[in-house]
Order: structure tokens, then C-alpha cells, then sequence
């Protein structure tokens, strides 16, 4: 049965977020702070990106996102800085204790990651990353875009 754009869209959303629901559960490293985790993980996949678009992406308000970034630049692990074309907005950025520590956390939830990929064969599993991985440019490019 072939699924239209929107069914595969939903279905991507949905088990992402049944995973993330499973790797928190989990994971006593994930629980703690899983804002700051979901911050953490985000922005290491997509690199530096505006504050607008980051609190779209996670699905919260963007005051919620400021006091969570706030926290988060106090303990060294982002920079904001002004949007060079919006100045209503700043560009958000892992710094290298940010990486090391987005690094650390998706180690701390490999055996739930591990879980998920488990249902897929070797081959799926390269097509699964190929796949996210074109997404993942796709996004870039529009992201260099809209900046």
C-alpha cells in the first residue's frame, strides 16, 4: 500500500517520539534534564541554527526555549549570537563542551537507539541512513536559505 507524504511524514513523527519516549524512559542519563538532552541531540544533528526555528523543531514556546538555553549557556554548552538578517532572533550553536556533552548523552542512550534500529535488517539499516541523511542535507540547504 503506498502512503501519501503527509501518512509518511506522521509516521516519522510518531516513531520518533515513541522512541525518544522509550530512550528517557530508559535511561537515567536521558531523564535528567531531557530538555536540555533533546536541545543537546538537536542541535549536534543540525548544527547552528535560529532560535525561532530550533523552538519549531522541538515543539516548544519560545519563551520555554529561552529559559532552557539560558541554562544551557550558563554551563558553557551554547553560544547565541544576533541573526545577521533577523535581528529579532539569535542563531544558536553547540560549543566543544556542547558537543562533548551531546556526545556523551547519545552514548548514554545507545542500547535504546540500538533497540530501535534492532527491527531492521543490515540492508534497511543502510537504506534508513541514506534516506535521513538526504532529509537532513534537504533541511540544510533550506536553512541556508532562510538565513
Amino acid at each position: 500500500m503506498t502512503m501519501s507524504d503527509r501518512e509518511l511524514v506522521e509516521l516519522f513523527h510518531d516513531v520518533a517520539r515513541i522512541s525518544h519516549q522509550r530512550e528517557v524512559r530508559s535511561s537515567d542519563a536521558l531523564s535528567h534534564g531531557s530538555g536540555q538532552t533533546r536541545c543537546l541531540l538537536t542541535l549536534s544533528g543540525l548544527g547552528p541554527v535560529s532560535q525561532r526555528r530550533l523552538a519549531a523543531i522541538l515543539g516548544i514556546r519560545s519563551a520555554s526555549l529561552s529559559e532552557l538555553l539560558g541554562k544551557m549557556e550558563a554551563r558553557g554548552w551554547i553560544t547565541r549570537t544576533p541573526h545577521p538578517e533577523d535581528g529579532r532572533t539569535y542563531v544558536v550553536a553547540l560549543t566543544e563542551e556542547g558537543k562533548a556533552e551531546a556526545m556523551r548523552r547519545r552514548s548514554a542512550g545507545d542500547g535504546a537507539s540500538g533497540e530501535l534500529l534492532a527491527a531492521l535488517t543490515e540492508d534497511q539499516r543502510e537504506q534508513f541512513g541514506e534516506i535521513l541523511a538526504a532529509i537532513k542535507r534537504h533541511y540544510q540547504e533550506l536553512d541556508r536559505h532562510d538565513a
